[in-house]
């Protein structure tokens, strides 16, 4: 989330602790979260449009792609209203298979799982800024410890028919997919929106907060 100034709105002047830039460091503790709630049927339709079916099938990649998986519904939105920020959670694939040339390419997923997650996203029209994939987690990981998203396997992804989650600008809307890649031991899947700490120009302060939707 990257806010810059905005005209005839408060103005985040400064960041306090790891700021507002999510690809910085994050404070993985968190504050309380708050539970999403169910999302209008509009909303849900117009992301579902563009997603794929959830029967499993092959990948498009041919021989040796990934099996897509198969999708789960969610329908639950988080509603940021200090930030203005808005996501709707569609769908998630906890099966996902990678192909033999991911798998090759990275070593470590031979003890984790993928997990692709169908989000909109709607960017805050009170602040220039941008909303993305680099703004979810999974929480309640095995280790304790917050995961965040990955883009290692966003061409993968993408040629099973899975288009990633592109940045939502100032008070625009993106529809796409989020990769995860916990632990095979990680049971109780939880997506988590993160809201860091900032300063307003005009001296308030926005506090930190966690947003989370379970999955499971």
């Amino acid at each position: 989330m990257r806010i810059r100034v905005a005209t005839c709105v408060p103005t985040v002047a400064a960041i306090a602790a790891c700021g507002l830039l999510l690809t910085g460091c994050n404070d993985d503790s968190g504050s309380g979260a708050d539970s999403a709630s169910s999302p209008t049927p509009t909303a849900s339709a117009a992301a579902d449009s563009s997603s794929p079916a959830a029967s499993p099938s092959q990948s498009a990649a041919g021989d040796g792609g990934a099996a897509t998986g198969t999708a789960v519904p969610v329908n639950k939105t988080i509603n940021d209203d200090v930030m203005g920020e808005k996501a709707t959670v569609i769908k998630y694939i906890k099966d996902f298979q990678p192909s033999a040339a991911a798998k090759a390419k990275f070593s470590a997923l031979a003890d984790e799982k993928v997990v692709l997650v169908d989000v909109t996203v709607t960017a805050s029209s009170k602040y220039y800024d941008s909303f993305g994939a680099t703004s979810f987690y999974l929480t309640g990981m095995p280790n304790g410890i917050d995961q965040a998203s990955t883009t290692i396997l966003d061409d993968e992804i993408k040629a099973a028919g899975y288009p990633p989650l592109k940045d939502a600008e100032t008070g625009k809307t993106s529809t796409g997919w989020v990769v995860f890649t916990p632990t095979k031991d990680a049971d109780k899947l939880v997506l988590r929106y993160k809201r860091l700490a900032a300063k307003a120009s005009d001296g308030t302060n926005i506090t930190a907060k966690n947003f989370d939707v379970p999955l499971d």
